[in-house]
């Protein structure tokens, strides 16, 4: 049983492949009232996912509108994004038959459920251009930068308007605007191919032995509470464990490496990752050029990662949670959707 729909309020959803957020406002309440996130792999529990949307509202508090975006598409339990598209609408309209859902697209307008499932494409990965839409209204010169779990959004601003090259998750790549790296679940080998070791450089193993979670754990920027995915080896979240994971990657152990060997590990790691999105950060300002934002906006549960990548780029930063709260900041897409539909529904655009 759902928690009973308020008049006025909006819910917001990002579905990922490995996360799900949510959001609620009310009216013309511009501060969250509520926002969560939830684990949850898709390619492994896609058949559970309208139960867990329903758990996620009643959490909330339901409502009678529902504004959805997502990138669950790209999960490779789905042939296409076509059929991940469909059945994420699918999940939503058996999960909530009383409310209406709207689908945000890469344009910046909301569809329909039928008209989403035609034009699957036009709404396939457009949360971050719900944020950056958002985004824009208070910082008309900026640069988006959200740094996730998994990948890194690098959007342009100029004027009040969103001046993204790419509108795909494709030619997002190759425009610089989405670097396929996060402060989570990336694999450490998907970021290095070789450590510093005994004064000289170690190759790396191509395995899933550590993730980039376990470089933060150990460097102390992350907590235990926030290593929110799952551990490669099934163990725990320690600085030890995550240590132990880290030594793996040199096919050792911490019997046979120090906490001097793990630390400098730990931090070439961390220092080729914060290049990676320093790059895209270049690539981006390269092609605006002259007119270049100078401040980078900060979101999401790498902030941290966000804020080292947006320095080095020489930027100024600014964390968005300034504007959004903790909690809105770390789920961005989820408040601006709910936003952007809320307004649509009190004046029209």
């Amino acid at each position: 049983m759902h928690a009973k729909a308020s008049a006025g309020a909006v819910l917001g959803w990002d579905v990922g492949g490995a996360n799900i957020k949510v959001a609620r406002i009310h009216g013309d309440d511009r501060d969250p009232q509520a926002v969560l996130e939830q684990v949850f792999p898709v390619w492994r529990e896609r058949d559970r996912l309208p139960s867990a949307l329903a758990e996620l509202a009643d959490r909330v508090g339901c409502a009678p509108a529902m504004a959805v975006t997502m990138t669950a598409e790209l999960a490779d339990c789905f042939a296409t994004k076509r059929d991940g598209v469909g059945f994420v609408i699918g999940a939503f309209t058996a999960a909530f038959p009383g409310s209406k859902i709207w689908v945000y697209g890469v344009d910046g307008r909301f569809r329909s459920v039928d008209e989403a499932r035609d034009r699957p494409y036009d709404v396939a990965a457009a949360n971050w251009m719900a944020s950056a839409t958002l985004v824009a209204r208070a910082n008309p010169d900026a640069l988006f930068l959200d740094v996730g779990s998994t990948t890194t959004d690098i959007i342009p601003i100029l004027t009040g308007r969103v001046v993204a090259e790419g509108c795909t998750d494709t030619s997002r790549l190759r425009a610089g605007e989405l670097v396929y790296t996060g402060c989570l679940r990336t694999p450490v080998c998907a970021i290095v191919r070789w450590v510093p070791l005994g004064g000289g450089r170690c190759r790396v193993a191509a395995e899933h032995f550590a993730v980039a979670a376990d470089v933060y754990r150990w460097l102390g920027q992350i907590d235990e509470a926030a290593y929110t995915c799952e551990t490669p080896d099934g163990r725990g979240r320690s600085r030890s464990e995550a240590g132990a994971r880290l030594a793996r990657m040199v096919c050792a152990d911490l019997e046979t490496l120090g906490e001097d060997d793990l630390t400098a590990i730990a931090r070439h790691v961390a220092n080729a990752q914060t290049a990676q999105i320093a790059d895209g950060i270049r690539q981006v300002k390269q092609r605006i050029g002259d007119r270049a934002p100078r401040v980078a906006l900060l979101a999401g549960s790498g902030a941290f990662l966000a804020r080292a990548a947006a320095e080095a780029a020489g930027l100024a930063t600014r964390d968005l949670a300034g504007e959004l709260g903790a909690a809105g900041a770390l789920a961005a897409p989820a408040v601006a959707v709910a936003h952007l539909l809320s307004d649509l529904l009190c004046t029209g655009r």
